[in-house]
């Protein structure tokens, strides 16, 4: 039977190093992906039924809005080839970020229109969920998993035109 994390301490002559990116875009993926994972790991111990649940619900909706802070700059900077323009990112409020970011998409591929309007509305369910006396995790977290699918298809999405020299009419996922 696997052992609680939080009761897992390290013996005093183990060591585990890691490696570690502090800066440019491997730090910023490492930094996406870890939030992501975090999120994961906090909702599983909320379904596990977690004593602390509420402590977990609040660090599992940073840890979303964290991987928002990270992903909206990695899908700018893979628009900016397309787009010509550089939307202002970095500003800590993800939802005017992704209002900004959104038009762009919606204007290089006009087909995302459901995804976008899916996206902004996990992105609101999130802003509300960081002051509301209550959340539906559940919800959050399969809104903000399909949120990561959308932007990870977008990010590709771009990567594919750039190969390709046009934006085509590719699929996203």
């Amino acid at each position: 039977m696997p052992q609680d994390p939080e009761f897992v301490v390290p013996a005093p002559v183990e060591a585990r190093p890691v490696r570690l990116s502090r800066s440019g875009p491997q730090s910023r993926l490492d930094q996406r992906t870890g939030a992501r994972l975090d999120a994961a790991l906090l909702y599983a111990r909320m379904a596990e039924g977690h004593p602390a649940a509420m402590t977990v619900a609040h660090r599992f909706i940073d840890a979303w809005q964290e991987y928002l802070r990270h992903a909206l700059p990695l899908l700018a900077g893979a628009l900016l080839p397309l787009s010509g323009t550089a939307p202002e990112t970095d500003t800590g409020d993800v939802a005017a970020e992704w209002a900004r970011l959104s038009w762009t998409v919606w204007n290089l591929w006009p087909d995302t229109a459901d995804d976008i309007r899916a996206t902004d509305q996990a992105i609101a369910r999130l802003e509300r969920a960081s002051t509301a006396a209550a959340v539906d995790v559940a919800a959050v977290h399969r809104e903000m998993l399909a949120v990561d699918e959308f932007l990870g298809g977008l990010e590709a999405r771009a990567d594919a035109a750039l190969d390709g020299g046009r934006d085509g009419d590719r699929t996203i996922g």
